[in-house]
């Protein structure tokens, strides 16, 4: 007598039908979902960029940076007078106890004046040399210029040399009105020729602050009698409109001339 249980099988089916049956199921499954997954992610639009970082072949040449827009700039002196003053020393040394050297001194006006790497790089119709660095050297080399070589008295040329080198005010609106009262004839002309004896052989600074300073300086010359002398002028600047300028003593003179009493002075000048 056979003890199998055949009570629930149907008839005719084989034992493994029904296992067969699950593993078609399961694949038709599986393949179902990877068809969905394959749609998907194989239609995504071709232009959508990627939102990750890319990776880079060996070897391969890394894009140049896109320029900046903003790019450095040197700075620009925008307060001087004269372009050539943007190429002169900006050594900023004292010049009270030692003087400045000088490349050349050149004939300017009645006598001659320095020419540096500090100043006079500008020189005008009438010779008058103008153009200085905004340093103590720089105001130095005006006030020995203006010192000799300032006269507008002279010619209409040296008349312009008022603007340029004269600080603004009523005094030089006085020496302008003398200047061409002696140009016109109306009004006798000082003797120049004592000014062209002068020879310049030190200086002494009384001051010197960023917008003004002030020198005596020291000359010898020989009187009308061959005696020699020793001058001192002083000759005060002031920085106006991008250069040093003279500050006028007076409404009749330009600087004011005494003699000598003997103080220390630095020594400078053509001969020295």
């Amino acid at each position: 007598m056979s003890t199998e249980d055949t009570t629930d099988r149907p008839a005719g089916r084989p034992a493994w039908f029904g296992a067969a049956v699950m593993l078609l199921i399961l694949v038709l499954v599986g393949l179902a979902a990877w068809g969905v997954r394959t749609f998907f992610f194989t239609n995504d639009d071709d232009s959508a960029a990627p939102t990750g970082p890319t990776s880079q072949a060996p070897g391969a040449v890394e894009p140049a940076p896109t320029p900046s827009t903003t790019t450095d700039t040197a700075v620009v002196k925008t307060d001087l007078a004269w372009d050539c003053q943007t190429d002169l020393s900006e050594d900023e040394a004292s010049v009270a106890d030692s003087a400045p050297s000088v490349e050349e001194w050149v004939a300017a006006g009645y006598n001659v004046v320095p020419f540096s790497e500090f100043g006079g790089c500008q020189k005008q119709p009438s010779t008058l040399r103008i153009g200085y660095a905004h340093t103590e050297a720089g105001s130095l080399m005006a006030a020995a210029t203006y010192a000799v070589a300032l006269d507008p008295s002279v010619s209409e040329e040296a008349a312009q040399d008022l603007e340029v080198a004269v600080a603004e005010g009523s005094n030089r609106t006085l020496l302008g009105e003398r200047a061409e009262r002696i140009r016109s004839g109306l009004e006798q002309s000082e003797d120049t020729s004592a000014v062209t004896r002068l020879n310049l052989v030190g200086y002494i600074q009384n001051s010197y602050e960023d917008d003004r300073a002030s020198y005596r300086l020291v000359y010898t010359a020989a009187d009308s009698n061959g005696v020699d002398q020793t001058l001192a002028a002083q000759v005060d600047v002031v920085w106006e409109d991008g250069d040093w300028k003279l500050d006028p003593a007076s409404g009749n003179d330009f600087n004011t001339w005494a003699r000598h009493q003997g103080q220390p002075y630095v020594q400078w000048g053509p001969r020295s």
